[in-house]
């Protein structure tokens, strides 16, 4: 048993190890300014330091993208990159450029259709495209003001250009929405049938976006709802309650059925959720196949509220942050959901206080965000500390020795057998 203990701490901060120290880091967020910019942007109230806090993250190649969104005045740029291989406090760099990407709290349009108003999470598909979905708003904490309409950006990330921008209909939208997250479901071969899921976290919706008919459509489930049991929060010494809805998917690999899983759960939460991507790519089917359409996988116990997901296709793993335990959270998704296997592998109630974002690059590597963002909105952030992290690490390396690693034939087998079992268990009752 003491031996047993001994391994387990060991195992703990070896893979703690993996993630520390922070790959990026940042007391507050500052921009690659040109010339004299900075001076003329602080005194004129385009750039106010203390009102940027990043929520988003994604990795191309040598970028390392991060969305600022407009919470407070006096955020430049909400979509910007910085160079993974950058120094560990780097400034951030305006996306596609600084004249596409520069905004001011007070402009009345947009300057390109390049430019993003206020992101949330962004996402990198195979195709070498980046997705963002903006609000088109500025001041959201405050004095709300519309500067765009919400739509979804397509760019190449090849040659730094917008491919596509769609803006949403109000059909689709409710005077309550939040555009938080996107994910995208490639269909076969062709990069053009793509499917964009978009959270709508304030209207407790998903939005489908299909490419190839540039057409979006909107999907209810009484699921993506918040649940009133999960609503109280406990971080970084602030207790507060969020009623937030569906706030992040991620898609699973593609079944023998040609379709994908989306796993999801709203924000104030507790419970697993996933669905087949053939009852949101059907814009016209039955309303009855949704509302009955979504699986409740399991419940991941008290105080596991996430904000954020992703899933490596490799080892077939879902990770999620866990805010009111400063860490991520991972399941194997060929074992069953219970709390011997979907378990908090990292935590640290500094490094990682308020994980907002976690994301699975194309080279098999975890990024985290985190951002203490309960002490932003509710303005207790000493910007004498360090508040801003970006952590990374292999994920054979993080999941290496825990109920998550990746599962060998036998073990899969197995696996299966007691699934099955369980399900006709379950069936009987």
């Amino acid at each position: 048993m003491v031996a047993s203990m001994i391994l387990f701490i060991l195992l703990f901060f070896v893979q703690a190890f993996c993630l520390l120290p922070p790959k990026f880091q940042w007391k507050t967020i500052d921009y690659a300014w040109k010339n004299r910019d900075r001076e003329t942007a602080l005194t004129s109230g385009l750039y106010i330091p203390q009102n940027n806090m990043p929520t988003g993250l994604a990795r191309w190649k040598d970028k390392l993208f991060i969305t600022i969104p407009r919470w407070k005045k006096g955020v430049p740029s909400s979509l910007n990159y910085i160079y993974v291989n950058g120094s560990q406090n780097q400034t951030l760099h305006p996306y596609p450029n600084w004249e596409e990407a520069c905004v001011s709290d007070k402009a009345c349009c947009l300057a390109s259709n390049s430019c993003v108003i206020s992101a949330f999470r962004v996402h990198v598909d195979k195709c070498n495209r980046l997705w963002v979905v903006d609000n088109g708003v500025a001041d959201m904490a405050h004095d709300v003001t519309q500067i765009a309409a919400p739509a979804i950006l397509m760019f190449d990330l090849n040659s730094d250009t917008l491919m596509n921008r769609y803006e949403f209909s109000d059909e689709v939208l409710r005077d309550s929405s939040v555009l938080t997250s996107v994910v995208v479901d490639i269909v076969g071969k062709n990069c053009e049938n793509s499917y964009a899921y978009v959270t709508d976290m304030g209207s407790n919706a998903i939005l489908v976006y299909h490419l190839a008919t540039n057409e979006a459509w909107r999907v209810e489930n009484h699921y993506f709802h918040f649940d009133p049991h999960a609503g109280v929060y406990k971080v970084g010494g602030l207790d507060f309650y969020w009623s937030d809805g569906i706030s992040s998917a991620a898609l699973s690999h593609v079944t023998n059925k040609g379709q994908r899983d989306l796993f999801f759960n709203p924000t104030s939460s507790t419970k697993q959720f996933r669905m087949s991507t053939r009852l949101l790519r059907d814009k016209y089917i039955h309303k009855d196949e949704i509302f009955n359409g979504v699986e409740v996988i399991g419940d991941r116990g008290p105080w596991s509220q996430a904000t954020a997901c992703d899933f490596d296709t490799n080892s077939k793993v879902l990770f999620y942050t866990q805010l009111c335990k400063n860490g991520v959270g991972c399941w194997n998704t060929e074992k069953p959901f219970n709390k011997e296997n979907a378990v908090v592998f990292i935590s640290d109630c500094n490094t990682l206080e308020f994980p907002t974002d976690v994301k699975v690059d194309l080279e098999g590597n975890l990024w985290i965000l985190s951002n203490r963002q309960s002490r932003f909105l509710y303005e207790t952030m000493d910007f004498n500390q360090t508040n801003f992290r970006v952590l990374t690490a292999p994920i054979s390396a993080l999941i290496q020795g825990s109920p998550c690693e990746k599962m060998n034939v036998l073990d899969r087998a197995l696996s299966l057998i007691k699934r099955s079992k369980s399900n006709k268990s379950i069936t009987s009752r």
